[in-house]
């Protein structure tokens, strides 16, 4: 029962700080956009969606790997994940 109750509390911790991290990076997000620094964020954020891209392109392919070793992947999952491959390539640009 102890186990429980510190997990929990452990959680609850983890729950409050990552909302008012979120709160804090919110906040200050805001007020960098008040003194006119939007332009630099915008350039931010279009940096990180560019290698949240790559990042998600990148899992997809080595789990596209995964699935042609024998006797681990069907042919529908390894259509699948070539078909997830395709729409990620079409968002970012990134066709090859």
């Amino acid at each position: 029962m102890t186990n429980l109750l510190q997990y929990l509390q452990t959680m609850f911790v983890f729950t409050v700080l990552c909302t008012a991290f979120v709160f804090g990076a919110y906040w200050l997000c805001q007020r960098l956009r008040a003194r006119g620094h939007g332009p630099k964020l915008d350039a931010v954020a279009g940096w990180h969606d560019r290698m949240s891209y790559k990042g998600a392109l990148h899992s997809l392919e080595a789990l596209r790997a995964l699935h042609n070793l024998p006797f681990y992947g069907s042919r529908q999952q390894r259509e699948t994940i070539d078909m997830m491959i395709v729409r990620i390539q079409q968002r970012s640009g990134t066709e090859r």
